[in-house]
Parts: C-alpha cells; structure tokens; sequence
C-alpha cells in the first residue's frame, strides 16, 4: 500500500498484471484497503469492455478538481485501463499533471500484454509522466518457485509436500490468487493429514462455479471466442492442427479460428509459441477450467475430432496420456474395437508407473467391448487395480456390474475370489453396514453355493476384526463334505485368524511355506505382502527381514503401512510420520486392517514422544474412524495422553475398555502392551500389590505368542515383581539386539523407573530419544534423570530444547495451565516463559509460532 500511494511517491501508479483474476483480485483488495485507511476517500472508476470512454468521459467520471483539491488524500482507482483507447490517454495524462500538487492519488490498473494498436501510446504516455517524477510502475510477479510452499502453508495452514507444490505451480505459475483459486476449485486435488497437504491421485479435474472470475476475460470476449477457446483446451496439445481442429469442431474457417486464436492472445488469454506452433493459455488454470464447462456431447465430440485426427496421421501429439484420456471420452463416437485395444495397451504399460492414470482407460475399455467375458476381466482388472489406487468406491463399481450382471461369465472355481475382493471395496469403501448384514448372515444377493457364501460371511467377519466368530464359522465350513472346495480361501483366512486368537500354528507354517516356494521359483506377491506387513505389527522385525530379503528379490513392493513399521522400528520416526500422512492422504478413505492399525499407533507415538498432542490424538480419531480390526492397539496412545497429565484413573479405564474389547474378540495378540502398560499405572501409583496379577497376563500372552516383544515385557514385569536383576538384565540384552529406538527409550525408561534396572542406562534412552527429536520424551527423562541424581548432558542443549518444546506445546493448541502440567512448572512460570520467547523471536502470536514451528523457520 505504502508503495502505492504512499508519502513522496509520485501521483500516478501503474500497477500491472497479466489478466484475469490474479490483477483483479489485486485491485480489489487494494480498493478494500484504501477504503479503510482512507476513510471513504477512494473514488473507483471501472473502464469496462462494454464501455470504453473518449477522453472527455474519462473526466466526467471523475470529481471536478475543485472538489479533489478540497479533498486532500483521494485516491482515483482506475480498473481495465488497458481499455483506454489511444485519444483517451492525453487526457488521463493531463489528469495526473493537474491533479500531481493536490494530494490526490491516482491506481491505474493495466493487464498485460497491452494491445498493439495502444501499446507504444501507453509507452510514450507513461514515459513522459516518468520523466517529470509523476508516474511509477509497480509490476506483479509470481511467486518464485521455491516459495510455492510457503504461500500454500500460509492460504491452507498445513505444510504441502513437494509434489502437490508443483502440481499447483504448473496449473497456476505462481500467481499467488490464481493459486488461491485453484485450491478453492481443485475438488479432490489435495488431502490434509496431520498438518501436512498431499497431492491425491488427481487429474487436473476442477469443479468450476458458473459465476467463476477465473473466466471472466473470457467470458466477455464474446461466444465465438468462448467457444474457440474452450475448443482449444482440447486441441492446444495437437501443435499446428490445432487450427484447423477447432474451425472443424465449430464449423468456421479456418481462417476465421486462427483469427479468434488471435484475439484471445491478445487479450492475454493464450500465448502462441512458435517452436512447435503451439497454442498454450498463459494461466493453464484457464484451460483446466474450460475443459470443466464442457457438456458430456460436447466433451465426446471434441474427443472425437482429435483421435480421428491423431489416427488419421493429420496431428500428433507427444504427451502418451492424451490419446487414451480423449479415447476414453469419446467412447463409441470412434472405432470401438480399436480403441479398446489402444486403452488396455496404455493400461497395461501404466500399470506399473502410475496405475491411477489406467483407471479411467481400463472402465472405458470395458464399455466398448461386447464379449461379455473380455468384459468381467477388464471390470475385474479395473476393481484391483482401484483398490490399489486406494479408490474403493470405484472398485465397488466394478464388482457389483460382475456379480450383479455378469456372473455366469466369471472364470471356474474364481466366484469366491470375486466375492471376497466385493467384499474388500465394501470395507475400504466404509460401507460397514452391508458388510455387517453379510457377516450376520443378513444378506447375500449375490451368486453362490451355501459353503461359498460361509467363506465369504468368514471373510466379512475378519474384516471387521470379530476373529472368535471368524474361526468358529471357519471350523463349520470345514467340517462341510465338500470342504475341499474352498479349502484354498479357507486357508488364506485361517492363518491370520487363529494368530490374533493367539494361535500361531498356522501363521507360523504358513512363514514357512513362503520361504520354500520362494526357494523354489514361485512369487507368491501377495503372500509376502501380508506376511512382512503381520510380522512387523507383531514387532517381529527379525523374523520379518528374512522375508524382507525374498521380497527384494522377487522385487514385491511392500504396503506403506509395512513401510511405516520399518522406518520406525530403524529410528527413522519422520519418514514413518510421513509414509503414515502419504498412507491416509492418497490410501483408502476407510478400512483399517492390523498393518494400518499398527502404522497409526507408532505414528501416534512419534507424535505424543515430540510433543504434538493434539495431533497424536488426531490420528487416533482417524483410525477409529475407519473400523480398525485391532481397535485395542489404538488405547496405548490414548492412555499414555492421559498419563501425561495425571490422569492415571482415566488412563486405567481407557486400558480395561480395550482389554474388555480383546477379550470379547478373542484377541490374545498384543495384548501384552496393554497389560505391561497397566503395570506402568499401578507402579506410577503406588500400587505395586497388582502387578503379581498383570504378570500372570503377560506370561500368559507371552506363552501364545512367542514373540520378542512379548517376552520383553513378560521379563520386564517379571523383574519388576521378583526384583530380579537378571531378568533386567535380560531385558535390556533384548532391548538392544532388536535396535528399535522407539522401544528402547521405553524400555529402559520403563526398567528404571520399576526399580530394576541402573539409573545410568537413562543416559542411553535420553541419547536414543535425541535421535528420534522426542522432545516430550526427552523431558521426562530429563526429570528422571534428575530425581536419581544422573547428570544431564548438553546444558546449552537443554535450554534450547526446552524452549523449542515450549514452541511445541504452543503451536499444538494447549493453553498455558496444560502446558504447567505437562512441564511440572505454575502457570506463571509458563507465561513468564513464553513472554520472553515472543520477545526474542519476535512473533506476535500463537498463529504466527504455530506456522513457524509447521514451516520449520522457528529459530530455536
């Protein structure tokens, strides 16, 4: 504002732009801001396509100069001075030599590029007023690229990552409202998990109000170049024939296209290059947009033009997605056996890369066959290949077209398989309650023998976690005498089932069969897949990089979730925090199976250990969300929040609930974490009488289960109860052949604090805790340290770490009486704190800290 019209700035500004909504936002928050500190003073003159003035209309539109000179401090606005014809400028210039020693300010508003016709008018006009010190020129500029991610954090108040910044800037080019815009119209363009915005399997697709400004320029052009320049957002890939496409899907010359074209350059809407004699828009926004008004005739038709001429050898184009994207959209308008084949080609070359970009191809190529059995496959196809995509809703589609209309084409002995992976998109899909109705037994009304239905009520009860009645229907169906029927999908689901109940027979032998078919030369994928994912929620990181090394070599990619528990379980907590955002921001929009559930619960660790709260619950909610099959995993998190704030009554409850939960389930499974973490109560309390009863739990789990992480806190408990230094000893032994920092900093914390273990190891936990950035963690030992006399290392450190988790704290949303708790300081205390950390910073809220502490420019 102050370079506008500020004190000593000369009377006239030119501020310029390219067109469109970027320079007519602008002006408009200008205006809004000289009316209020101008106080009214602000005279806004709107030089309109429908209304170009003469000279002397100009003057009549604005107050005589007796008036302006009684006002000292008026501000003359004027909008699309790029309108003003050649014989208008004299008089605008003659407006700003009268008006220069009167106070009054003048705005002129230019779009760029300016028309040829006035463009060296307005060069030789602005060069005198220059001259005399009577006009300056104030330019917009985009955004530097680099910069793109801090004017999304500050418009959406969530950190994006790298990709959805250069999705946006190359729709937007850095125009800060054009970039604003396109949030507001993206739609389903981004997702916004845990303070952080990633970029969703999007294509370009953006919904468009009818009153949208982004396409007022174009819009007030006229309808011919309307529809010349929305016939261009479909052909302005095809180079030199673009032209000619366009006066053939308008039936105009080709003269009167190319001449439309030009117009709409001029006006700053497209730029023609020459290298390639391409017609691009300058804001590709615009062209996005365009497509988005399309009619579903009209958007078929235009597809239609461009394959013929794409086939016909009359255009080319270099971007591979084009053909398939108009191929799809124009549907039978084109050789339909052609274009089936050219789309399952393009599919099946995506299908590794980018297999979202195949989703539309693979549907479309299903819609022009008419063998019905090519049809199932491609449908089937489809419905796999969204689910991978995390598009649930979509997959469903496709199944529910084969089973409800083609099953009698479905391959021999492939009707179950269909049915559990219908199944499989109901749950991602968050339709429960059909999945519910289908695991009561309530309803069915798809093909299927009785026993093959049972399979499926099964596979519906493992999905929404009731394992007890999952085994007890399996152990009905095999004793069927046509069992061998469905042997191979009661075996997929058995394993799993039995495990969770706490008998691990079959998950074992199943592990290692694996390896021997491996051995063998198979690529049993999904196999691998299921069982590193199992292996790690079940903490079992050792037994799981065996597998780990079969996956690389048959080259299986893992399930994020899996990928989140190994970067945790290798300290590398940020990247499971972002793989567990990237999960939940491009993944399933619901659904949530044991690897999933196991990823929020680390992830919300991290969160809790760094001091983050607030968004460690977030996660949690998420997740619950989602129907988790293991929902008792989730209360670890919870109940340590409220342990926190010594809230340990309510920490016991929110642990019993779950444990009450497993229990009706039949879950024996992890359940030691829940017991050994009630032991962390009744130690916290006091109350060491109860921990001979929790020990007997956690002996017992650990006896099922036989896993590492069992037996660690069975030796834990256990040397908590018999004051057994060995079996301390044991434990930190273990703690440290696995090297998990997360579980070692608890671990040892947890040793210390029972009374078991050497004070000294905490220097160990506080070290392994520095690595993961666990500053509440690091507070807490900090304390315990000092109550066992242990000298804390690093005291500059200290001091810095503590104000940053002050920051933390703050930037998290808890107010100064939660913070004291968490700290062990008084309120004032805290508030004496965060003055001076507001005073040294210099911010001057808890917005601007918190978006600090999000972008990583807090200087602690």
């Amino acid at each position: 504002m102050e370079q506008l019209t500020g004190t000593g700035r000369p009377p006239l500004t030119i501020l310029s732009g390219p067109s469109g909504v970027e320079l007519r936002s602008y002006v408009e928050e200008i205006c809004h801001r000289l009316e209020v500190a101008r106080e009214g003073r602000v005279v806004v003159v709107n030089l309109s396509f429908s209304e170009p003035p003469a000279g002397a209309d100009l003057m009549s539109r604005v107050p005589p100069l007796s008036v302006l000179r009684g006002r000292p401090g008026t501000v003359l606005v004027f909008k699309n001075a790029h309108r003003l014809p050649v014989d208008a400028l004299g008089t605008l210039e003659a407006l700003v030599r009268q008006v220069a020693n009167t106070g009054t300010r003048c705005v002129c508003a230019v779009a760029l590029p300016l028309r040829p016709e006035t463009r060296a008018a307005f060069r030789s006009t602005f060069e005198r007023l220059r001259a005399d010190d009577l006009a300056q020129l104030v330019t917009l500029r985009p955004v530097p690229r680099g910069r793109v991610s801090e004017l999304v954090t500050s418009l959406i108040g969530a950190l994006p990552e790298p990709a959805l910044c250069d999705a946006l800037w190359a729709v937007t080019r850095g125009w800060p409202n054009v970039l604003a815009t396109a949030l507001r119209m993206g739609g389903d363009l981004m997702s916004v998990v845990d303070r952080h915005a990633y970029l969703t399997p999007w294509r370009g697709q953006f919904q468009v109000p009818a009153n949208e400004e982004l396409l007022a320029d174009v819009r007030a052009l006229g309808p011919t170049s309307w529809d010349v320049a929305k016939a261009i957002a479909a052909f302005g890939l095809l180079g030199p024939a673009a032209p000619r496409l366009v006066a053939e899907s308008l039936r105009l010359t080709e003269h009167e296209a190319t001449t439309a074209l030009g117009e709409l350059a001029r006006a700053g809407v497209l730029q023609h290059v020459r290298v390639g004699s391409a017609w691009r828009f300058r804001v590709p926004l615009v062209g996005f947009s365009l497509e988005a008004t399309f009619g579903p005739y009209e958007r078929r038709r235009l597809a239609q033009i461009a394959v013929t001429a794409l086939w016909q050898g009359t255009a080319r184009c270099d971007i591979d997605t084009y053909l398939p994207d108009q191929l799809a959209s124009a549907g039978r308008l084109v050789d339909p056996c052609r274009a089936r084949a050219e789309l399952l080609t393009s599919a099946g070359q995506a299908a590794v890369d980018s297999p979202n970009r195949s989703l539309s191809w693979l549907r479309a190529a299903a819609e022009l066959t008419t063998d019905r059995a090519e049809r199932v496959r491609i449908l089937l196809t489809h419905a796999r290949t969204c689910l991978l995509c995390g598009e649930a809703k979509q997959a469903l589609e496709s199944t529910g077209a084969v089973l409800g209309g083609d099953a009698e084409e479905i391959g021999e002995g492939q009707l179950v398989n269909v049915c559990l992976l219908h199944l499989t998109a109901l749950h991602e899909s968050g339709d429960i309650a059909t999945l519910e109705q289908v695991a009561e037994d309530e309803w069915w009304p798809w093909p299927g023998t009785p026993l093959e239905q049972a399979v499926g009520r099964a596979y519906a009860l493992a999905l929404l976690g009731h394992w007890r009645q999952t085994r007890e229907l399996l152990e009905k169906i095999r004793q069927d005498p046509d069992a061998a029927l469905v042997a191979p999908h009661v075996d997929q689901i058995s394993p799993i089932t039995g495990l969770w109940l706490g008998d691990c027979a079959e998950f074992d032998h199943a592990v290692t069969d694996v390896v021997a078919r491996v051995e063998a030369g198979e690529r049993p994928h999904s196999e691998l897949r299921w069982l590193v994912g199992t292996l790690m929620t079940l903490g079992e990181q050792r037994r799981a990089e065996v597998l780990l090394a079969l996956a690389d070599r048959v080259r299986i990619p893992l399930k994020t979730a899996c990928q989140a528990a190994l970067a945790a379980a290798h300290g590398r907590a940020t990247e499971a925090l972002q793989l567990t955002r990237k999960s939940v921001a491009t993944g399933a929009r619901n659904g949530c199976d044991a690897d999933q559930t196991a990823m929020f619960h680390l992830a919300a660790t991290v969160q809790l250990y760094r001091g983050k709260l607030s968004r460690a619950l977030a996660l949690i909610a998420t997740a619950r969300d989602r129907t988790p099959v293991l929902p008792y995993l989730l209360a670890l998190t919870e109940a340590s929040h409220e342990r926190l704030f010594g809230r340990h009554a309510a920490a016991r409850e929110v642990l019993e609930v779950a444990l009450r939960q497993a229990n009706e389930a039949g879950v024996i499974a992890l359940t030691d974490l829940l017991w050994t973490s009630l032991a962390d109560i009744a130690v916290d309390l006091g109350e060491r009488r109860l921990l001979p009863g929790l020990l007997e739990r956690v002996e017992a789990v650990a006896k099922c289960m036989g896993t590492e992480q069992a037996e660690l806190n069975r030796l834990t408990v256990h040397a908590a109860v018999h004051d057994d230094r060995a079996a301390a000893d044991q434990a930190v032994a273990l703690l440290r052949e696995r090297g998990q920092p997360l579980e070692l900093v608890s671990g040892l914390e947890r040793l210390v604090r029972f009374g078991v273990a050497a004070p000294e190891l905490l220097l160990e936990a506080y070290a392994a805790a520095g690595g993961l950035q666990a500053l509440m963690c690091r507070a807490w030992l900090r304390n315990l340290m000092r109550t066992h006399g242990i000298s804390v290392p690093g005291r500059q450190e200290t001091v810095a770490e503590n104000e940053r988790l002050l920051a933390t704290l703050v930037a998290d949303g808890l107010g100064n009486k939660q913070i004291a708790i968490l700290l062990g300081a008084s309120e004032k205390s805290v508030e004496g704190r965060l003055s001076r950390m507001f005073s040294r910073t210099g911010y001057r809220s808890r917005v601007e800290l918190a978006s600090a502490m999000l972008t990583g420019g807090f200087p602690g």
